[in-house]
């Protein structure tokens, strides 16, 4: 007979949260708002998605942020999500929506790291991307399969991306560093002073000592019925 492990009320409800979120995922279903105080958030309708104006968790690596955003009924933003977001922000520039952009992807201190749900598996048949906090796998489509130092445009990747929102093979040239995904990786987009990296080959453990890495809280409108 298995022994019994007893959880504390706190345990206990991160698991049920991560079985329900897991559920959800794996049948497809739009996963919890959580929105009712929507301030901080913007609302991407082509996702019915809330998608946070700011990082938070900052300090924290890949398992830690998931964490923490499991936490407070948000989750972590997939790389087409991302990419997504991106446009959304492009297509209307607002003066805010124009800042937010800016603050992603503009070459200016201090360092800006922004974890993606993407994590990278070597398989007996290739190579997969895990999301939902590696509740779901898939095989990894045809995508660009080589570092790019200087790189790819930013505006080819945004405006042609893979399904899986990696940049495709015929990608146009550009000033985005591109680091193709590796095995036992995750995804982040970064940048700094000297360019903008879209690296699919960073450590989900890396310990950050600034306040370097964080992540845009994302939260769904449906609240489904379980």
């Amino acid at each position: 007979m298995a022994p019994i492990i007893e959880l504390s009320d706190k345990e206990y409800m991160r698991v049920k949260k991560s079985e329900i979120r897991h559920k959800l995922i794996e049948e497809n279903k739009p996963l919890s708002t959580g929105t009712e105080n929507k301030e901080g958030f913007i609302y991407v309708s082509s996702m019915n998605l809330y998608v946070a104006k700011e990082r938070s968790h900052l300090r924290k690596n890949w398992h830690e942020a998931h964490e923490a955003l499991l936490e407070e009924d948000s989750r972590m933003l997939t790389i087409p999500e991302f990419v997504n977001f991106l446009n959304y922000l492009r297509k209307n520039p607002s003066h805010e929506n124009t800042q937010i952009y800016k603050d992603i992807t503009q070459l200016t201190n201090p360092w800006r790291v922004e974890w993606l749900d993407a994590y990278f598996e070597k398989r007996k048949d290739g190579l997969y991307v895990l999301t939902g906090n590696k509740a779901t796998a898939e095989k990894l489509e045809t995508a660009l399969m080589e570092d790019r130092t200087p790189g790819i445009s930013l505006d080819s990747w945004l405006k042609n991306p893979t399904l899986q929102g990696l940049p495709k093979s015929g990608v146009a040239k550009g000033n985005l560093n591109y680091c193709y995904p590796r095995n036992d990786t995750v995804a982040g987009f970064i940048a700094y002073s000297n360019g903008i990296d879209l690296e699919c080959d960073l450590d989900p453990s890396v310990i950050d000592t600034g306040p370097i890495f964080g992540v845009r809280a994302a939260k769904q409108l449906i609240t489904p019925t379980i």
